[in-house]
């Protein structure tokens, strides 16, 4: 028997009943919805997308992913903040796009320290700082405050910074600039997981930076235990790096990828070294490479002597000649002064 024209008719208490649907039904979906997608896990390497560390032996192991969010942890004065810069140098070169939002170090810093991460200089000449600001035009970006910053606050640069300008790769530095009490693990819990669902609403890579636990030692290889705060930072990450280091040498560290939910088997710990001149690290001998033309000067890539490090950099590269660089995320383009 057919349908009656009677049955096709939508009344109000239809409406309602659908309306009335709440999200967990919504949810509920076939397996079969979710073969293509398994498909190109396992057909066309859909599990390497993303980018490529700065360390190549993670090139066929793991990748910062879209839709996940990376913890990156430390210890004050581990370098947390410098690897993350290199990241996001390699990152660019691979394609994507960039935001640092860093509420400890200033844009100038930052970008200062970048400068001498791409030219492989101490010191990094006028020219190589024109190259970088050419090079990083349209693909890296600041935000620019110092302090703290409310976390529905972030959310919404964060959605800014992926509609307006086509960000692939957030850096957040630190967790504890976001106006909360070190021991409010329940706000922790909350901001955390936020930037989770961010990163997966938005398909973006959020890096978070972390501190470890106070009264951990140097000399201690640290694990996702020893990172500071609640518990819940770690488990609701979905990939967890710890670096550190040694000080047995200058310029020894390593890394430990210690959580890589998506990643069968990406687990495992390196010893690094650290190029005090450059401020990159690396792996096994493979020394950084630079994404400028200039020629390397200092340290272990310009086979000068080393350098002491300066993590904040501030004004040891500094002159009095001035020239534009990169502006802040929502600011006028400002100037800085460099060496020539």
């Amino acid at each position: 028997m057919g349908l009656r024209e009677k049955d096709l008719e939508i009344n109000d208490s239809d409406i309602k009943q659908y309306s009335d649907i709440g999200s967990v039904e919504r949810k509920i979906k076939p397996s079969s919805d979710f073969a293509s997608e398994v498909m190109d896990y396992y057909m066309s390497g859909e599990k390497l997308t993303g980018a490529k560390l700065p360390i190549n032996v993670f090139d066929n192991k793991f990748r910062l992913r879209p839709e996940e969010l990376t913890v990156l942890a430390g210890i004050n004065g581990a370098g947390k903040s410098l690897f993350a810069s290199q990241c996001m140098i390699s990152a660019m070169e691979q394609g994507f796009k960039c935001l640092s939002v860093s509420l400890e170090m200033s844009p100038k810093s930052q970008l200062a320290r970048m400068w001498r991460q791409a030219s492989l200089q101490v010191e990094p000449t006028m020219e190589a700082g024109l190259q970088f600001t050419k090079w990083s035009n349209d693909k890296l970006w600041f935000y620019d405050q110092h302090g703290t910053i409310n976390p529905k606050t972030l959310v919404s640069v964060l959605r800014y910074a992926y509609d307006k300008l086509g960000i692939n790769i957030v850096l957040v530095d630190s967790l504890m600039t976001m106006s909360m009490n070190s021991d409010d693990w329940n706000g922790q819990k909350q901001v955390v997981q936020s930037l989770a669902n961010t990163a997966r609403h938005l398909g973006i890579h959020i890096i978070l930076v972390a501190h470890a636990r106070k009264g951990q030692s140097i000399k201690d290889r640290l694990d996702k235990w020893s990172v500071s705060g609640s518990s819940d930072i770690t488990n609701r990450a979905d990939n967890v790096i710890i670096l550190g280091r040694l000080f047995n040498e200058p310029d020894d560290a390593y890394l430990s990828l210690c959580k890589a939910r998506h990643f069968d088997g990406a687990e495992m710990d390196l010893d690094l070294k650290l190029d005090l001149a450059s401020m990159n690290y690396y792996h096994d001998g493979q020394l950084p490479k630079g994404v400028l033309t200039t020629p390397a000067k200092g340290g272990i890539m310009g086979e000068l002597d080393r350098v002491a490090l300066n993590e904040t950099i501030n004004e040891n590269i500094i002159r009095k000649t001035k020239r534009p660089l990169i502006p802040a995320m929502g600011s006028a383009p400002y100037t800085q002064s460099v060496r020539p």
